[in-house]
């Protein structure tokens, strides 16, 4: 038996209440675009939690919090391949970390997962009951009541620093006449001002953190009212249309089909992405955004362009500086060192491999990046 809706007409904190109160057992599966989420229950209790959003994965958190590096987590994924060992236990052999520790930042990732739902502004459900959670979920207990509270806190902290950084497309600035020795003794605070030599964009901070919108505009919302840093420029947002009526949602889903049906599938999702913008629950945009992925990733590699090849630059990074790019772009184009394979570069960062994989294409077709054959080409 199963019951599905969507945010519009029954909010997160509702269906959660339901669910503790009904002391229900099973799976609830929650989807926004083409995030995944999924909170085990038993008997009304949350005892595991899973996503597929790259920010959310275990190694991305290590490296928010400064536990690893890059170079670090490469290497356990190389070894992870190689042996088939549980990343936390390589992390642990290389002496990165603790057992304990490792189980403390598990729990962190599950519960970390749950709370940025109450971020959602939308997104569709679906409970499955009687599910149980699979062997390798991480097992945790939270009390839906508890959740509950964490989670409205940090969704009225939001609205918060939104009236601060209306976008994550805002650009700040250090103050230097503002910091003090206090303040560059903090390791956190001293961590963003040395990422910020030159003004930034949020969003390319949070790629540098590898973390989540929350934590980092958090962190730079506490700096702005400390007078620390401020905010210099704020993109306008995107022009909406006022008229949101069911013969615009079906004139865009139109056209979506028309663009995927043509190959234009880069094109297709953008439109579909629009739809569920506006019917976040629209099931033929939620069905085809994954398709159009797929047929994309087919159409991106080749025999000159796969995971195993080798990415190196073809303009000096002067030249590269000279020029604008995206946050996504200024990452993985920070990332190529002409050693590390593509591969090992989607898997470190906090970007969809889909979306990585884009971001080289495009950087190859404007001539700033290369591919060199992989250092043992597979038979």
């Amino acid at each position: 038996m199963s019951f599905q809706g969507d945010f519009a007409t029954m909010p997160l904190p509702d269906l959660l209440q339901w669910l503790a109160i009904g002391q229900k057992t099973g799976i609830l599966l929650l989807q926004r675009g083409e995030i995944v989420k999924e909170i085990y229950f038993r008997d009304g209790k949350i005892v595991a939690s899973a996503s597929n959003d790259p920010r959310e994965y275990f190694g991305q958190l290590l490296l928010s919090y400064g536990k690893i590096r890059e170079e670090d987590l490469m290497r356990a994924f190389v070894k992870q391949g190689e042996t088939g060992t549980k990343l936390g236990r390589i992390l642990v052999q290389e002496g990165h970390l603790e057992e304990e520790e490792v189980q403390r930042f598990l729990r962190i990732k599950a519960e970390e997962t749950i709370y940025d739902l109450f971020l959602w502004e939308g997104g569709e459900f679906k409970f499955y009951n009687d599910a149980p959670a699979q062997e390798s979920h991480v097992p945790i207990e939270m009390d839906v009541t508890s959740v509950l509270m964490e989670g409205t806190r940090r969704s009225d902290e939001w609205k918060r620093i939104r009236r601060v950084f209306p976008t994550s497309g805002a650009v700040i600035r250090i103050i230097p006449e503002a910091l003090t020795r206090a303040i560059l003794a903090d390791p956190l605070y001293n961590r963003v001002i040395q990422l910020m030599e030159v003004p930034r964009r949020i969003s390319d901070l949070c790629l540098m953190f590898h973390a989540s919108d929350f934590a980092v505009s958090k962190t730079l919302f506490d700096m702005v009212q400390m007078g620390i840093i401020e905010v210099i420029e704020v993109p306008p947002p995107p022009p909406r249309s006022e008229v949101r009526v069911e013969e615009e949602v079906r004139g865009l889903a139109n056209q979506g089909l028309k663009l995927f049906n043509s190959g234009r599938y880069e094109e297709s999702i953008e439109i579909f992405k629009q739809v569920l913008l506006q019917s976040p629950g629209h099931a033929l945009a939620q069905t085809m955004i994954p398709k159009a992925y797929k047929e994309m990733k087919e159409q991106l590699v080749s025999d000159t362009f796969t995971i195993e090849h080798v990415p190196f630059l073809q303009r000096s990074m002067s030249e590269l500086n000279e020029l604008s790019f995206t946050p996504q772009e200024n990452y993985i184009l920070s990332r190529i060192n002409g050693v590390s394979p593509v591969q090992a570069i989607i898997r470190i960062s906090p970007i969809q491999e889909i979306q990585a994989l884009m971001t080289f294409k495009k950087l190859a077709k404007a001539g700033l990046v290369g591919f060199l054959p992989p250092a043992n080409p597979q038979m």
